[in-house]
């Protein structure tokens, strides 16, 4: 062989090497840079997560009025690329259309269980909802990849939860009208409970500001969100005994006892009562027992005010039809429950 051939032959060598030292980086850079996208994604998920599901779904994904959401089925963990891409399509779309149900909460005892009608809203601006196309794929993004512990830090911000009153007073020393902002009171609360005096409401709501359960639930135009919403309750809370038992401790309940393991809607009935048990640990509600800080006078107290929130006598003669396609359920495929509801609040607490 002459020794052009042998240097051509060299130098093609050399720049097969490089060709395929070039591909390696830029496969890792590409790689990285995919990792680094979706963090940012399921960061800003985490964020419209506690501004816009966290109520429903829980701070942790546990599930409350809607289903649990950190359940190993909707994680891309372990999944092939065919399997993840339908988890997605699937989160998509619900999140996208929402469920079909009424627009307050609504449980009902139905076998020996909670089944829940309660509608999911349409988040889609195509569905005029609140999240354009980008928004959603960041929510899908957390629900698959996120951390379950992200979402709480954002609950307190000053777009989700109302923790303060801000008041204008006049300053003695000057004259003008100054701002000034306080935390909320029971006097605040513009809330009232049917059944009750004057008297027993004012203390209720005494009793729901010094337990601190103003802090993660919302009762009229103040509170957080990290539980949730409960100016309603009593449309929807199964009994005063399973209110008074949940204030006392929430930890006695297993998670098909404590909110809805059936959800209706399109198509047969979701029941994930094996799904609970199975992950139990998982969906067990982070609202802390009250037992010790509170008298069973004030636990029984506190139940009647939330069992008397609300159109009481409207549930009374309310009766869901099924038929109708009422509630938030769950579509084949995935095997889901519903989802959210858009006002009250569930059992599950925070």
């Amino acid at each position: 062989m002459s020794k052009r051939k042998v240097v051509a032959l060299s130098l093609l060598w050399v720049l097969i090497l490089i060709i395929q030292g070039y591909w390696l980086f830029e496969s890792q850079r590409m790689t990285k840079a995919s990792a680094a996208a979706r963090e940012e994604q399921a960061a800003h998920g985490a964020q419209l997560y506690a501004q816009n599901c966290m109520l429903c779904h829980g701070p942790v994904g546990e599930g409350i009025i809607g289903p649990p959401l950190n359940r190993e089925e909707f994680r891309a963990e372990g999944k092939t690329p065919i399997q993840a891409a339908t988890i997605q399509d699937f989160l998509t779309k619900v999140i996208a259309r929402g469920r079909p149900g009424f627009d307050h909460n609504t449980w009902e005892i139905e076998d020996g269980k909670i089944h829940s009608y309660t509608r999911m809203p349409t988040w889609s601006t195509a569905d005029n909802g609140p999240l354009n196309e980008q928004q959603i794929r960041d929510l899908v993004t957390f629900l698959m990849y996120g951390n379950w512990q992200e979402p709480s830090k954002h609950a307190a911000a000053p777009e989700v939860a109302r923790l303060t009153v801000t008041e204008y007073v006049q300053n003695q020393d000057t004259g003008q009208q100054e701002q000034r902002t306080r935390p909320v009171t029971a006097q605040d609360l513009d809330v009232k409970a049917a059944g009750l005096t004057d008297e027993e409401n004012q203390r209720a709501k005494e009793l729901f500001v010094t337990m601190n359960c103003v802090q993660c639930h919302t009762l009229g135009s103040y509170g957080g969100v990290v539980g949730p919403n409960l100016t309603r309750a009593g449309e929807w809370l199964p009994s005063q005994e399973f209110t008074e038992r949940w204030i006392s401790d929430p930890q006695s309940f297993e998670p098909w006892e404590r909110m809805p393991s059936v959800w209706h809607g399109q198509g047969t009935p979701v029941d994930l009562t094996e799904v609970y048990r199975k992950e139990a640990e998982k969906f067990r509600s982070i609202m802390p027992a009250y037992k010790d800080a509170m008298s069973q006078e004030e636990i029984r107290l506190l139940a009647r005010f939330l069992m008397g929130l609300g159109d009481v006598a409207q549930r009374a003669a309310q009766e869901p039809n099924p038929a109708e396609g009422s509630g938030s359920a769950g579509e084949q495929g995935q095997g889901q429950g519903g989802g959210s509801g858009s006002q009250g609040g569930a059992g599950g607490g925070s």
